[in-house]
């Protein structure tokens, strides 16, 4: 599927639109308004362009009557939503370590909204700012996605450091709702609307809380796992970085199989076959090198055991993971250097 100018990842519409199937919306319905079908949305390697994601939008709040339906989505939502960019956040020193990689690495995931940080004396900023595109066409839906951020960064704080810190100010480009009493709730601050920006303000020293997770083995793999693969989307696309893309998007407790990614692209496993040897290379061969990039990151984890990691790997035997290893190393997973 070729990437529009203004594009979302369909894994942002898709979780559109389980929050909205949560309070009672139709699925079939919700795809239908913007031209999809329910299959499109598992499809990590998918995109809609900035029409498609008004419209998605303007679903959800239609057939749900939330008006707030962004700052409700935002109370729940979590780092692994964002696939490695969340693992990344997790594994970080602290909080200002994690939510400067969620804006440096935000365009994998849309670059329809952007993000920046800003650190004045002892206060922190977080800018959340669509495309003025997208506030000419459609200033409620835009609003959307800012109440969604303010609303997922008072959560991610809790998350990650194990605190809840509110916001000092919170200021917003958007003209006053009547009623403001879920900002109130989920903010613990009204907003000021009608400013010059959308913005919410931090004592600094609340950015310095330390991540819970904090593993700087894990957090240097994932970074740099996310660089490469920004670097090649600006190549030439090919198929095999497409298979690794869905691999690395679609890998959270386990590794994605052969199966799954024929599913999320669409093909037969025969095709897929045949396109990667056309290239060289092979589903197995793929997969065995995002495992071992994957595997000596994860044993660098030291809560993690050998077993552990190769489950996560999709091994259900730990002998055979520990064969692959020594293959992919020469060493043992117990031998080799953390």
């Amino acid at each position: 599927m070729e990437k529009p100018n203004i594009w979302a990842g369909m894994p942002l519409i898709r979780n559109i639109f389980l929050a909205a199937v949560s309070k009672g919306a139709d699925l079939s319905e919700l795809c239908r308004a913007i031209g999809v079908t329910p299959e499109t949305l598992d499809r990590p390697d998918a995109f809609v362009d900035l029409d498609q994601s008004i419209e998605a939008w303007k679903a959800a709040i239609r057939t749900t009557g939330d008006s707030f339906l962004g700052l409700h989505m935002g109370e729940v939502t979590s780092p692994g939503l964002a696939g490695i960019l969340g693992f990344l956040m997790e594994t970080s020193p602290d909080l200002l370590n994690a939510f400067t990689h969620a804006t440096q690495f935000n365009g994998y995931i849309s670059n329809m909204t952007v993000f920046t940080l800003e650190v004045r004396g002892d206060e922190f900023f977080y800018f959340a700012e669509p495309l003025e595109v997208w506030n000419n066409a459609s200033p409620e839906t835009a609003r959307q996605v800012v109440d969604h951020s303010a609303a997922a960064f008072v959560h991610l704080t809790k998350l990650l450091s194990g605190k809840t810190k509110y916001p000092l100010r919170v200021s917003m480009r958007y003209p006053r709702p009547q009623d403001t009493r879920e900002y109130l709730r989920v903010l613990k601050t009204e907003p000021l609307f009608n400013q010059t920006c959308n913005c919410l303000v931090y004592r600094l020293r609340d950015m310095h809380l330390p991540v819970i997770g904090h593993n700087p083995q894990l957090n240097q793999m994932f970074r740099e796992l996310l660089e490469k693969e920004i670097a090649k989307t600006k190549q030439r696309a090919t198929f095999t970085n497409e298979v690794r893309r869905v691999i690395l998007q679609n890998f959270s407790s386990t590794m994605p199989q052969l199966n799954d990614v024929v599913e999320y692209l669409h093909v037969t496993p025969r095709t897929l076959q045949r396109k990667l040897q056309e290239e060289g290379t092979s589903f197995q061969h793929i997969a065995e090198s995002v495992k071992s990039e994957l595997a000596i990151g994860l044993l660098k984890n030291r809560s993690l055991t050998v077993n552990e990691v190769a489950y996560r790997l999709g091994y259900t035997e730990p002998s055979v993971f520990r064969r692959a290893f020594k293959k992919w190393t020469g060493v043992s997973p117990k031998s080799y250097p953390k």
